[in-house]
């Protein structure tokens, strides 16, 4: 399994949660090298980079290193503005399929589509309605009394 990379077309501050938890805190890489945290000087390389120009740099790079080529996560504008959403981006022929979702599930979700266990149309398609995905839907919690749900096969 190789490591889905976390790439800043922005500059976010520190404050924006961690997508990948305290699991992995020990665990950040730069492009150029392994740091630990706290990072003092941070760089971007990527600023400015729309999604196609980050597929095609990984495409030519990744295959070489244990990163995944097809499937990444974005850090953009819109994540410094909100401070809790990334773009879950998965490249194909030159094709990308994009969500914007939750840090929290920014891992399980990069995970899930790098290894095949779901696709960007199915988490897009349990996205809430401002098209972000938080987990899948919210349900009520269960009621005491009264009918049970129908089962679900």
């Amino acid at each position: 399994m190789s490591l889905v990379p976390i790439i800043c077309t922005y500059e976010v501050p520190s404050t924006v949660p961690d997508p990948l938890g305290p699991q992995v805190q020990d665990h950040k890489y730069t492009k150029d090298s392994v740091t630990k945290p706290p990072v003092e000087s941070v760089q971007y390389p990527f600023l400015g980079w729309d999604i196609g120009k980050i597929a095609q740099f990984l495409q030519e790079n990744a295959p070489r290193a244990v990163l995944d080529h097809t499937t990444f996560l974005v850090a953009d504008e819109q994540t410094a503005s909100d401070g809790d959403t990334l773009l879950l981006v998965y490249n194909i022929k030159d094709s990308q399929e994009s969500v914007r979702l939750t840090a929290g599930c920014a891992n399980s979700g990069a995970v899930s589509v790098s290894i095949a266990t779901t696709d960007v149309g199915e988490l897009r398609s349990l996205a809430d309605d401002d098209g972000v995905y938080r987990g899948g839907p919210q349900r009520p919690p269960p009621q005491k009394g009264g009918k049970a749900p129908k089962k679900q096969l």
